[in-house]
């Protein structure tokens, strides 16, 4: 059980309820992790901004920014973050069997490009130490320019953000949430 509330629109003071209303705006509902980080509206608004930034201002390809985010979830063993964006990474065209061998931590299959294996290699040693090997920053940038670097970079970073919220609250799936 999480350790603060998931609260609703009605839960929070008349001047905080236009966050809650931007969260389901943009998301088509409101997540428990939503839900929980309301408990800090003010803060909860901030972090929507950059959010939102990275899932539709960013110009990498979201077959990417998914796969990105999948190691970050399984490195990080955050059920959460890892079936949401199994989820969105269907939705973004990524085949069930690359999700499969994701989730295996199998990135040196040959299913993936190898834009897709920098692109994970690099969440992996971002995610699991924070420091990235030369080898894997140089094989990112054969593959993606400076600014989608920077992008999958800080993409990177915010969902290690998330699971950082999500683990220590003990955030679950909606009792609605099923993996497709």
């Amino acid at each position: 059980m999480a350790r603060v509330p998931y609260l609703s629109r009605e839960q929070l003071a008349e001047a905080d309820r236009p966050v809650f209303d931007r969260i389901e705006k943009s998301r088509g509902g409101v997540g428990n992790i939503w839900r929980a980080m309301l408990n800090a509206p003010n803060v909860c608004d901030r972090m929507l901004s950059l959010a939102d930034e990275l899932r539709h201002g960013t110009g990498i390809e979201k077959n990417y920014r998914e796969l990105a985010v999948l190691v970050v979830g399984k490195a990080t063993k955050c059920d959460y973050e890892f079936d949401h964006h199994w989820n969105a990474a269907l939705k973004a065209g990524v085949p069930r069997e690359k999700l499969e061998a994701v989730e295996a931590f199998k990135f040196d299959s040959p299913l993936f490009t190898e834009a897709e294996k920098a692109v994970m290699q690099f969440a992996r040693e971002m995610t699991e130490s924070g420091v990235v090997k030369d080898a894997t920053w140089e094989a990112l940038r054969r593959h993606f320019d400076t600014r989608a670097a920077m992008e999958i970079l800080y993409t990177v970073a915010w969902y290690n953000t998330v699971v950082r919220i999500l683990l220590p609250l003990d955030i679950r799936n909606e009792a609605d949430f099923r993996r497709l």
